[in-house]
């Protein structure tokens, strides 16, 4: 049998000394979904059901007549075999039952630190970004930074969000799990991205949904939904959002071509609620022409326009540099020859600390398959012994 897997739970700072002075407590025995507590009841409904259908077998038994005939056509129930399959049956359902609640036990403890901000990366994945100014191309280096600003993320306990997006844009809300964010990154590719163009206002708007999400601390409420359903930023509508706890940044990472949205007034109700942009800049001013794919994502050629000649992705600098002097970012202009996002790193560093306490990560052996083994167990003991005493075999005459 397989080790089982670890089950996460975050506890707040005041266990932590708990923790750390109490050893024994990594020892007990919890459930993780203690609120399904009610399906123990499931169990003595059915012990008062079995209780029930044998006082009604036993009426029924008393009221057919003569009690010695009745007693021999019934002599092949074995009383005590019937038991034994209630039993069964009634332990199989509170097995169960337990297995719901997700019994766990011991595992480990580990303190997460809060520093305090909650960032959003809206990365560019349109076809611009397959553009190989910056070796072995923007999206692949883009790609590697991405893995080591998570990592980085993850050692200073910040929360992240990704948006990927092209001429639509699609995200992961903010979480602490960076596994989640770097393969919901490895599946996002530019060659498949649909619609295409950049569309930097609908990617902001859509950062900015998932911040005011986590301030709220729930999922995004009907307000919220209907406002990113209409491609509003969630800054513009009458909708009560509560202060953040921390400093909140979204990372736009782009080659800034946008025709299409007005990410301008995006990043003016960004700045209304005190969230930072911070544009970050790939790819050269001089522009690079737009590869072309074939349906099986193989180059093929290079994108023309009307006139036949060449479509050309530049660098554009003025609305990046606009979009994070109007919520008090900052504009980095990312070097082909020395791709990195420290820089990026750097800046975030310089902003405020959380009011968020740090929390520890207690990671505790998951019990449940005990529960569901024994169950199985009772269910095919009382399905394989049954209620009916064993045949004799008369003897054989010589």
């Amino acid at each position: 049998m397989t080790a089982p897997a670890l089950a996460p739970q975050v506890a707040p700072i005041d266990a932590i000394e708990i923790v750390r002075g109490q050893a024994s407590t990594l020892d007990e025995v919890v459930f993780a979904s203690a609120h399904l507590w009610p399906t123990l009841l499931v169990g003595l409904v059915c012990i008062g059901l079995l209780l029930w259908a044998a006082r009604t077998r036993n009426r029924a038994i008393a009221a057919l007549g003569n009690h010695v005939l009745v007693r021999r056509l019934i002599a092949s129930v074995h009383p005590g075999y019937r038991l034994v399959t209630s039993i069964s049956v009634v332990g199989a359902v509170f097995a169960i039952s337990l297995g719901l609640l997700r019994l766990q036990y011991g595992g480990s403890a580990k303190v997460v630190p809060a520093s305090g901000l909650d960032i959003v990366l809206a990365v560019d994945y349109s076809k611009s970004m397959l553009a190989r100014d910056v070796y072995p191309s923007r999206s692949e280096r883009l790609e590697a930074e991405l893995s080591r600003f998570l990592d980085d993320a993850d050692r200073r306990g910040d929360r992240v969000g990704v948006v990927v997006f092209a001429g639509g844009a699609r995200g992961f809300p903010v979480t602490r799990d960076v596994r989640l964010l770097k393969l919901y990154l490895r599946k996002a590719d530019p060659k498949t991205e649909q619609p295409g163009g950049t569309n930097l206002g609908r990617a902001l708007n859509v950062a900015l949904t998932f911040l005011v999400d986590a301030r709220r601390a729930i999922g995004p409420n009907d307000d919220v939904q209907e406002a990113r359903n209409r491609g509003q930023p969630p800054g513009s509508q009458p909708v009560e959002i509560p202060e953040a706890e921390t400093d909140q940044a979204i990372v736009l990472l782009t080659d800034g071509e946008d025709n299409a949205s007005r990410p301008i007034e995006v990043a003016k109700a960004a700045a209304k609620l005190g969230v930072r942009v911070f544009t970050v800049g790939i790819g050269s001013k001089s522009g690079e022409p737009i590869q072309k794919f074939d349906e099986d994502g193989e180059p093929d050629g290079f994108v023309v326009d009307e006139d036949g000649e060449f479509v050309v992705t530049r660098l554009d600098t003025e609305t990046l540099e606009i979009i994070a002097k109007e919520t008090g970012g900052a504009y980095v202009e990312v070097d082909p020859d020395t791709f990195s996002l420290d820089e990026v790193r750097a800046k975030l560093e310089s902003l405020s600390r959380s009011q968020r306490q740090d929390e520890i990560e207690i990671a505790r052996e998951e019990g449940f398959h005990f529960a569901v083994i024994a169950a199985l167990l009772l269910l095919s003991l009382s399905l394989g012994l049954g209620d009916r005493r064993k045949a004799s075999v008369p003897p054989r005459r010589t």
